[in-house]
């Protein structure tokens, strides 16, 4: 929020990365909260100059997404994930393949079935676009992920790493793709460690400090 009518909305777009802009007097129109949720695909004009807060003149919705807007497992995806991006994408010059990856995902999310495993594969393709997806794939010689090193290493090897259980499952998601990481099955507790793996893992290798807030309620979602 910016004020009582206003709202600050960080979005994603095609043309100049990640942005901020300044929405007045929004709150004014009650059907402009329909307008805004996490995932939201919508389409804004403003004015650009430099750094800062931009000034929107112009906001639409691009794709409606009513399964995301009003299913309660895919907007706590939606808004854990929209959290996540928001940590660890860098303000900077636009990336089209991202941004294209980043509006097909959004589509997908809207029309799976299954999305319980939706967040897992997701941060996996994230990992890739940030430079950082994990290496190798477990085996007999490499049968642990080694976070420090960014790969499946032998056991031996120095360094933060998964069990042999935590990489079994790491790897799973590896060999999958959105269609089918739907039909691995894990419980509340392989979801929970795996996204502990993906918070400690990206605070790794990025070296930065960030933590989720909505990650409980996603985890709550899970339980009902």
């Amino acid at each position: 929020s910016y004020s009582d009518t206003s709202v600050i909305l960080q979005a994603y777009t095609e043309k100049f990365g990640f942005t901020g802009y300044l929405l007045k007097g929004f709150k004014k129109r009650k059907k402009n909260k329909i307008l805004l949720h996490p995932f939201a695909l919508i389409e804004i004009s403003g004015i650009h100059k430099g750094s800062g807060l931009v000034l929107a003149r112009n906001i639409s919705t691009a794709t409606p997404l009513s399964a995301i807007s009003t299913n309660p497992v895919k907007s706590s995806i939606a808004m854990f994930l929209s959290e996540w991006l928001y940590h660890t994408v860098k303000v900077g010059e636009p990336d089209h393949r991202f941004f294209y990856w980043l509006e097909e995902s959004v589509l997908q999310l809207e029309k799976i079935a299954n999305p319980a495993n939706f967040h897992l594969r997701f941060l996996l393709e994230l990992s890739g676009y940030l430079g950082i997806f994990p290496q190798g794939r477990k085996s007999r010689e490499t049968p642990v992920f080694n976070l420090t090193e960014g790969e499946f290493t032998a056991a031996s090897i120095p360094g933060d790493r998964l069990t042999e259980e935590e990489s079994e499952w790491l790897d799973l998601f590896l060999g999958s793709d959105q269609n089918t990481a739907g039909k691995i099955k894990t419980g509340r507790f392989e979801k929970h460690n795996l996204m502990r793996f993906y918070h400690d893992y990206f605070r790794m290798r990025l070296k930065t400090d960030f933590n989720i807030r909505s990650m409980d309620v996603l985890m709550q979602v899970f339980d009902d």
